[in-house]
């Protein structure tokens, strides 16, 4: 399924190299990345349980929405394909006085159509769907206290969904997404010792739903 995934968002990136306007937009951003409470399966229960109070994170995306001429649109219409090259996630949990943390940083690129609306010359809006692949993942268990991650899990190449609206007014760029995907978490002292889900036993995937806030410019 993953080499599938993999397949059609090359084959999507060759496609929108043919018949795009000369208005695609290029664009860099960054922003809030906000971690779901219900990452890893986390109920209210484990919450309370492991004494987990806060949250943060942090996103960066480079990409292009390349638009299709070749799809019939009215002048204020435009569907395209959003491609963000690399992007850069990272998420962070921690406990009571930091006693204990856990940071995940997640590396890939999104790829999908997405639909324009642009009510005036210098505004717009992108609603967009993305396939996400991650081609690396790590969750880290740390204290502040020290530099070295008390336990490590890292996953390869893991696929998942993202969707959201983009405002875009002259250069500047505001974001809305959200994304959820699943890798296999495997720890890197222990082959075969999956982090896995809380809330399913029988499952090796480790949920990392977020929500993204960002602010970048488009060019």
């Amino acid at each position: 399924m993953k080499k599938i995934i993999v397949f059609f968002a090359i084959a999507l990136i060759s496609f929108s190299s043919f018949g795009q306007k000369l208005d695609n937009e290029f664009y860099f951003r960054f922003g809030y990345s906000n971690p779901s409470w219900e990452q890893f399966g986390l109920t209210n229960e484990d919450r309370d349980y492991v004494g987990i109070e806060d949250k943060t994170g942090a996103i960066f995306e480079l990409g292009t929405i390349f638009m299709i001429s070749s799809v019939p649109a009215s002048e204020n219409l435009a569907f395209g394909i959003n491609v963000d090259y690399l992007y850069l996630n990272y998420n962070n949990f921690s406990t009571i006085n930091n006693e204990l943390n856990i940071g995940t940083l997640r590396v890939g690129s999104k790829i999908g159509p997405s639909f324009t609306f642009s009510p005036t010359k210098r505004l717009a809006f992108d609603v967009f769907a993305k396939a996400d692949i991650a081609w690396a993942t790590a969750t880290a268990f740390y204290e502040i206290s020290i530099e070295d991650a008390d336990e490590t899990y890292i996953a390869k190449i893991a696929t998942g969904f993202s969707t959201g609206l983009n405002i875009r007014f002259g250069i500047l760029m505001i974001g809305l997404e959200y994304n959820t995907i699943s890798p296999e978490l495997e720890s890197d002292d222990n082959p075969g010792d999956f982090l896995g889900n809380l809330s399913d036993e029988n499952s090796n995937k480790s949920p990392l739903p977020s929500m993204n806030f960002t602010l970048g410019l488009s060019f």
